[in-house]
């Protein structure tokens, strides 16, 4: 119980989310690290606390289907819990999975550190391939643009 409280703290240290959003963000990394996988029925079977395993399903349903990734946020909280220093290295990777009959194309920026591209700003692109790559990446909006309000 210690290992959670200590990443609950590091968290409301580095990020501006309310206490809730906090609690439940530990649970879920805990629970990807101990089950070490996506599974939402395994995830919700690892997860602490006193709530039936149903609970914690929708819950990470609930929040997988509504939350909105804080780009921004997260990518300083991971530099900062790095102590990556500047100037930064970073890298640019397209890469295509397919699922079954679905193709997964996928944009991401990763921070270099110590020869590891860390994960920091990803977009599922809409359509295989990579002729329209940054015209898409371009046209999303910045978190500090004047319209996301950031």
């Amino acid at each position: 119980m210690t290992d959670i409280r200590s990443l609950e703290q590091t968290l409301l240290e580095n990020l501006p989310w309310n206490k809730a959003r906090i609690k439940f963000v530990a649970r879920f990394l805990l629970a990807l690290y101990t089950v070490q996988t996506v599974n939402l029925s395994l995830l919700a079977n690892a997860f602490s606390g006193s709530a039936q395993v149903e609970s914690n399903y929708k819950r990470l349903q609930r929040f997988l289907r509504q939350f909105e990734m804080p780009y921004a946020e997260l990518a300083e909280f991971v530099v900062r819990m790095l102590g990556v220093p500047r100037p930064y290295t970073l890298a640019l990777d397209r890469t295509n999975w397919k699922v079954g009959v679905v193709d997964l194309n996928i944009l991401m920026l990763s921070i270099v550190y110590r020869g590891i591209g860390v994960p920091v700003v990803w977009l599922v692109l809409p359509k295989a391939g990579n002729s329209e790559v940054l015209l898409i990446w371009h046209s999303k909006p910045s978190p500090n643009s004047p319209t996301t309000g950031g």
